[in-house]
């Protein structure tokens, strides 16, 4: 089937705006302004793998920088460009974009042995792309408020996950339910209300992930939120979760659904031998797996992240499931985008166990599965959607088979 070759990530990083109006209210993390790049101390650099994209105001910028001295004695000068060369001989065309030119070993060029930018070390920050400058940080910006948040993109974003109870954020309260009653605006109701459902630390992440998804079909056939009320009802929730939970009847056959997907998500970068680290170890770990016996000790074993993961189920609903122009039909979209992401980074760290001679789940590896999956599925709406539809014919799940993936 047709994938979509254009990766959010890979190409702007962030979709990142500029906010020209000081009075409108900021929405962000409460780690938002303390969060520092870590550079060569980073164990998943953002300087490789990447299609990095070069915006204009950069590329103008670049066409009076000279190449840094030494790149051709270290091995990290392109063929296509010499050493008198100005900086904008780096940047190549890729789709409808221009990016950096990776080297053969996909790092950026200016990556050094330190895994440190050479750019920086001669110019300073000012000289990098947008791109560059801005990531892991987004913001969407809307009429009343910019909202700002940081990406699963980046393993120094899910270390902040990790040693938080419970994520909040400048600005808003996700648990009011008053607040969430009273919002004016539908789609941000809609955001809100999942985002709601999944900080319920009373039931699993799986539950309260078909919980929301129950609602937002729901509300995606009713076209809006007729009455919030319905949506807050306990004993109606308690009543869903408790259905919801006698639907897993068949959770090996779930497993090989997402061993599946994992195998046709990741197959373009096989391809452009992106990633090959990672993926090359686990997708012949995959393409092994026949039956998952031990799948049940595996997913005992990975409660432990249930935390974790929840504080990213509600970073990346808040950050991605709502943005402007967005209808409810996008809404939709996105969350069962969320799901598969959700789905893909816990059947990847379960091909990791399956590797393991000692059968663990060292922290270090849900970091990385959890960046390496992000990285893979950043794919703009226009995609989501393609993808949805050539891979599921209609865009919009039925809830059966948000059910049969997450089993």
């Amino acid at each position: 089937m047709p994938k979509p070759q254009k990766n959010l990530y890979g190409f702007s990083a962030c979709k990142n705006r500029v906010n020209t109006n000081m009075s409108k209210d900021i929405i962000e993390p409460e780690y938002y302004k303390d969060f520092r790049c870590i550079g060569g101390d980073c164990s998943f650099t953002c300087c490789k793998e990447w299609k990095i994209a070069v915006d204009p105001d950069t590329k103008k910028k670049w066409k009076s920088i000279k190449t840094p001295e030494g790149m051709k004695e270290q091995g990290r000068l392109p063929e296509s460009v010499s050493e008198s060369d100005m900086l904008d001989a780096f940047i190549v065309k890729a789709d409808d974009s221009e990016v950096i030119g990776l080297l053969p070993n996909m790092k950026c060029p200016f990556l050094e042995e330190d895994r440190l930018c050479i750019l920086v070390k001669n110019h300073g920050e000012e000289v990098l792309s947008k791109t560059c400058h801005t990531f892991p940080r987004e913001s969407h910006v809307y009429s009343d408020r910019v909202e700002r948040a940081l990406v699963s993109c980046c393993p120094e974003v899910v270390d902040r996950w990790k040693d938080i109870d419970s994520l909040s954020f400048t600005g808003f309260d996700y648990k009011d339910v008053s607040v969430i009653k009273n919002q004016k605006n539908v789609y941000r109701q809609v955001r809100d209300l999942m985002m709601y459902y999944l900080a319920d630390d009373r039931v699993s992440n799986r539950i309260n992930l078909l919980k929301a998804f129950f609602v937002l079909l729901d509300i995606y056939s009713k076209n809006g939120i007729r009455d919030p009320e319905e949506y807050f009802s306990e004993s109606t929730l308690v009543e869903l979760e408790e259905t919801i939970e006698t639907l897993f009847e068949e959770p090996e056959e779930s497993v090989k659904e997402r061993n599946e997907l994992f195998l046709d998500i990741t197959e373009n970068y096989v391809k452009e031998g992106r990633y090959a680290e990672f993926l090359g170890p686990m997708i012949d770990e995959a393409e092994r797996l026949k039956d998952c016996p031990d799948y049940a000790v595996f997913r005992e074993k990975n409660k432990e992240y249930e935390k974790l993961m929840r504080n990213y189920l509600i970073s990346e609903t808040f950050s991605s499931l709502l943005f402007p122009e967005a209808d409810i039909p996008d809404l939709v979209m996105q969350f069962e985008w969320i799901m598969m992401e959700y789905a893909l980074m816990e059947h990847a760290i379960y091909l990791k166990w399956r590797s393991c001679p000692d059968k663990t789940v060292p922290y270090e590896t849900v970091r990385d599965m959890m960046v390496l999956i992000s990285r893979l599925t950043g794919y703009g709406m226009d995609d989501i959607e393609e993808y949805l539809v050539n891979s599921f014919e209609d865009a919009i799940w039925d809830f059966g088979y948000a059910v049969f993936l997450l089993g």
